[in-house]
């Protein structure tokens, strides 16, 4: 229904500007014949009115910007008022992001000496392995030779130990150090060193330990291939944290700044948030989406974030306290951005501002307005319509066709003479039978007026009796070239009433056509004429 106003008001005023366009040639001839027959006849001629003094004309010699709207208007255009006043202005950045590895975390796992891998502890991908487990053990020519060496340097030092010659002591203490560094420098644990001088004898395989924690991603070896000691046999990726990486269009990227609170979720548990911190802003863009690739950090209890996933994100903005208005009040042409200022007695002034950044359905204004002032919070579109329309009468009043007498007469004004008093074609209620029925017309208030009325239709039988199985429907418009009929369904009340309520968009007479269904009977459709009258 609050469409169908709108379309009618707009209807109304595009039909009034070329009614009013066409009095002023018709008008024009018809004064300058009662000009010309008042000088023949030695008679001056009557004061026009002037258009302001027409009924519902009011207002329009105004200044250029300005719109005078009564209140019942104001309620058809839907038009609300708000007062300009600083609110904490938030902003939710929401988008789409795509869980990663965390790269600092991904760590790559090597022989680093070559050999035969004998035995594997860990043979799949996706397993999770822990600091210190056992990967795989290795049969390397060059780990036999430097545990012999190692072995060999360890007895000849408990030899010379108690000589009185130091560089002899020093030496032999050398040999054991450079052939231990060699062996620590492959991984072999201070544990395995111990084992072996226990066993005073190298051992043919020895095993390497995972010296990180997490999941296996990729897994290049297997048991009985030969290795070589830059070869990357296993990838370790540790999950308990992850990135995710969100698209952010380059009109949001000023709100971001490093540190900023960032809450993910997944479509199949989007009540469980997880809270994270943007970690970083990438330096480019993407050419094809627009966007900026932003990076959060979250950690991931559970491992519920699975690298590739899909999730949803909201990167909170924090609040500051702004002079702002709703985004609705604002009238933007592109090149100017304008609002309407309420100066009371239902005149809107239209006032250019300077706005900032939009955050929550609320524009930031940085000049124009003050804390305080009552603006229009909606149909600004309409109040300019309206505002556009008076400055084009005003610029018309006085020329000749535009008084009172010039427009008596046009073809499709008849209802705008005489509606001052309201007086309806009957008065009370409207009572006409058709077929078997009598069908009683009324309105509250009893003498309609432009803006809303309840219609209430009373259907009876030949006996008097209510008639209460019948399916009643309103249709509506002014004999006005380019006026659409509006419909409305009434509703069953008692006693045989049904009743609906109409907006009657101006005051003049009203066409109102009944149209009553019952079952099995003949569809009745019967025509009323009632008078709105001008609105006090």
């Amino acid at each position: 229904m609050a469409r169908s106003n709108i379309f009618k008001v707009l209807g109304a005023i595009v039909l009034g500007g070329g009614l009013f366009a066409a009095g002023y040639f018709v008008g024009h001839s018809r004064d300058s014949q009662q000009r010309s027959d008042q000088a023949a006849n030695g008679q001056q001629p009557a004061e026009k009115k002037a258009m302001s003094d027409m009924p519902g004309m009011a207002g329009m010699n105004m200044a250029p910007g300005v719109a005078m709207v009564n209140p019942q208007m104001q309620q058809l255009m839907g038009v609300r008022t708000t007062t300009v006043e600083a609110r904490p202005l938030s902003k939710t950045i929401r988008a789409v992001g795509t869980v990663t590895y965390d790269e600092s975390r991904v760590k790559h796992v090597h022989s680093k000496v070559d050999g035969w891998v004998d035995k594997l502890y860990v043979n799949s991908t996706g397993a999770l392995v822990t600091k210190g487990q056992p990967l795989f053990s290795i049969y390397s020519p060059d780990l036999v030779a430097t545990q012999s060496e190692y072995l060999m340097a360890k007895k000849n030092y408990d030899t010379l130990a108690t000589s009185s010659i130091p560089e002899v002591k020093n030496g032999a203490s050398s040999l054991v150090t450079a052939s231990k560094t060699r062996l620590e420098l492959w991984d072999i644990s201070e544990q395995q060193l111990r084992n072996l001088e226990e066993k005073g004898e190298p051992q043919k395989t020895l095993t390497l330990y995972s010296p990180y924690s997490g999941f296996v991603i990729q897994k290049d070896i297997n048991e009985g291939m030969k290795v070589m000691g830059d070869k990357e046999l296993y990838t370790i990726a540790d999950l308990s944290s992850v990135w995710v990486n969100v698209d952010v269009y380059e009109s949001d990227i000023p709100f971001i700044k490093v540190g900023q609170r960032a809450d993910i979720s997944v479509s199949y548990s989007p009540g469980e948030p997880l809270t994270g911190r943007v970690s970083y802003i990438y330096p480019y863009l993407d050419e094809k989406t627009r966007t900026v690739k932003v990076r959060l950090e979250h950690s991931n209890p559970g491992y519920k974030l699975k690298p590739e996933m899909y999730v949803n994100a909201e990167i909170k903005i924090p609040s500051e306290r702004q002079l702002s208005i709703p985004e609705e009040a604002v009238l933007d042409s592109g090149a100017r951005k304008i609002v309407f200022v309420d100066k009371g007695e239902g005149h809107f002034e239209a006032k250019e501002v300077k706005l900032g950044p939009k955050m929550e359905g609320f524009y930031q204004v940085t000049s124009g307005l003050n804390q305080g002032e009552k603006i229009a919070a909606s149909s600004a579109f309409l109040l300019d319509s309206e505002s556009r329309l008076a400055e084009a009468m005003g610029a018309m009043t006085g020329m000749p066709g535009m008084s009172m007498e010039g427009m008596a007469g046009m073809q499709g004004m008849e209802g705008m003479n005489d509606t001052k008093t309201g007086t309806p074609l009957k008065s009370g209620p409207i009572e006409k039978k058709v077929q078997d029925l009598t069908l009683t017309l009324s309105s509250q208030p009893e003498k309609t007026k432009a803006g809303e009325n309840l219609l209430r239709l009373r259907i009876t039988d030949r006996n008097g009796k209510p008639v209460t199985d019948a399916q009643v429907s309103f249709q509506y418009t002014m004999n006005m070239a380019g006026m659409t009929v509006s419909k409305a369904e009434a509703k069953p009340s008692k006693d045989g009433f049904y009743e609906t309520k109409v907006n009657l968009a101006m005051a003049g007479e009203w066409d109102v056509t009944v149209i009553v269904r019952r079952p099995g009977q003949k569809e009745i459709q019967e025509k009323f004429k009632i008078v709105a009258a001008q609105a006090q």
